[in-house]
């Protein structure tokens, strides 16, 4: 089953602009940055839950949270959480695989936004 992305804008980038203070190139920076590290990890979080390696999938989720908060992926913000403290504590397992696929398919459509935004600035 797999998680249904609702329309609109998934993702706000004024915290970047705002410490970019102008600075373009610095915002495509970032977001280049971004869609660079995003698929790898998530692909990381899912060998992870493959392997029920709990630990090392909530310390994946642990080092993209700050870019999913800067990204202002609010949709994410408590599950990518919710992954984390599950891997570390090793509770609500069986939530896991639902969280990460909506954290994927979420990730996914707003690469997929953010390609068109970067060629159009």
């Amino acid at each position: 089953m797999s998680y249904m992305v609702p329309d609109g804008k998934l993702y706000d980038l004024g915290v970047i602009k705002e410490i970019a203070h102008g600075n373009q190139d610095f915002v495509k920076k970032m977001i280049g940055l971004f869609m660079e590290t995003m698929p790898p990890a998530v692909s990381e979080m899912k060998q992870h839950l493959s392997d029920k390696n709990w630990a090392a999938l909530g310390a994946v989720a642990h080092k993209i949270k700050p870019s999913i908060d800067t990204m202002g992926i609010d949709l994410l913000k408590e599950d990518i959480r919710s992954i984390e403290r599950f891997g570390k504590e090793g509770i609500n397992l069986e939530e896991v695989p639902v969280l990460l696929n909506k954290v994927d398919t979420v990730l996914a459509r707003i690469s997929e936004d953010l390609k068109v935004e970067l060629g159009s600035m």
